[in-house]
């Protein structure tokens, strides 16, 4: 219920701290245990339907861990945190807009 109009999410407990005060948290002293987050996915959402689509015809389609990594990465920029792997989002944003034009 909590996904409208984005394809993805990063999601944690309650009572766990939020990316903004995990940031202040380390200015502070000893890096904190990190915050497991969850990946929620819109099901309804045309990028996850377009995913799906893809996977019903080829599990070994090699589009799908691009898009796997660009939807993790952009729940992590929505949600206000650094890219685990700035250069692996970039290298998958650049392949998958190189097959949509070529």
């Amino acid at each position: 219920n909590r996904l409208t109009t984005s394809a993805a999410c990063l999601v944690s407990d309650e009572r766990d701290p939020n990316p903004r005060m995990m940031k202040i948290l380390e200015q502070f002293g000893p890096k904190p245990e990190p915050v497991k987050r969850t990946l929620e996915i819109n099901p309804e959402h045309p990028a996850v339907r377009g995913l799906h689509a893809v996977f019903a015809a080829s599990s070994t389609d090699p589009r799908l861990p691009l898009m796997a990594r660009l939807h993790m990465g952009q729940a992590q920029l929505a949600e206000g945190t650094a890219l685990t792997d700035p250069t692996a989002f970039r290298a998958a944003l650049d392949e998958l807009m190189t097959r949509a034009v070529g």
